[in-house]
């Protein structure tokens, strides 16, 4: 199998360094949502056969490690937390709730719900974990770890100006 992350004919080279005449901000190979999407995929690539043997996702056990850190919490915390659409958190967690991983118990409003991982779910994690841990070191060891502490504050800084895009405003927002 082909690996699907490799440069392609005819494509832009991953290690270009400075960016050259031929290659501008506003070029169409300096995309940011193709290079991000891309370092997403390949990076859900290497997390989800590690994890796999304990019928898990990388997105899944991201997922249950947030709620395992930082306790019970709103689908709109939890959406927060993982940089996700509140309206897409009840389709992530349905697999976990209907495995009986993740519970779901009304909030201090009725339409609240408020999701906390289970005593099973706390065991699979626990059980899950040694796997996310060798995967984790062995990206953070093949990236350098003042590296990668340099990208988190670089990809806080891409997180932080895609949320304040003015596509995420409503239309007329802000006009005068």
């Amino acid at each position: 199998m082909p690996d699907q992350f490799a440069p392609r004919k005819g494509g832009t080279d991953e290690s270009v360094s400075a960016p050259s005449s031929a290659l501008t901000a506003t070029s169409p190979d300096a995309c940011i949502l193709r290079h991000v999407s891309r370092a997403s995929r390949a990076v859900v690539s290497a997390y989800d056969p590690a994890l796999a043997p304990f019928g898990l996702t990388g997105h899944q056990f991201n997922l249950m490690m947030t709620l395992g850190n930082m306790g019970p919490m709103t689908v709109g915390s939890l959406a927060d937390v993982l940089g996700m659409d509140a309206s897409g958190v009840p389709r992530a967690i349905r697999p976990l709730t209907e495995a009986g991983l993740v519970g779901v118990a009304r909030g201090t409003d009725r339409r609240q719900r408020l999701l906390s991982l289970t005593d099973q779910g706390r065991a699979l994690m626990e059980k899950a974990t040694p796997a996310w841990s060798r995967v984790q070191a062995e990206l953070v060891d093949a990236i350098g770890a003042g590296r990668w502490m340099s990208l988190m504050t670089e990809l806080r800084a891409v997180r932080k100006a895609a949320a304040s895009c003015s596509t995420r405003r409503p239309a007329g927002a802000g006009e005068a």
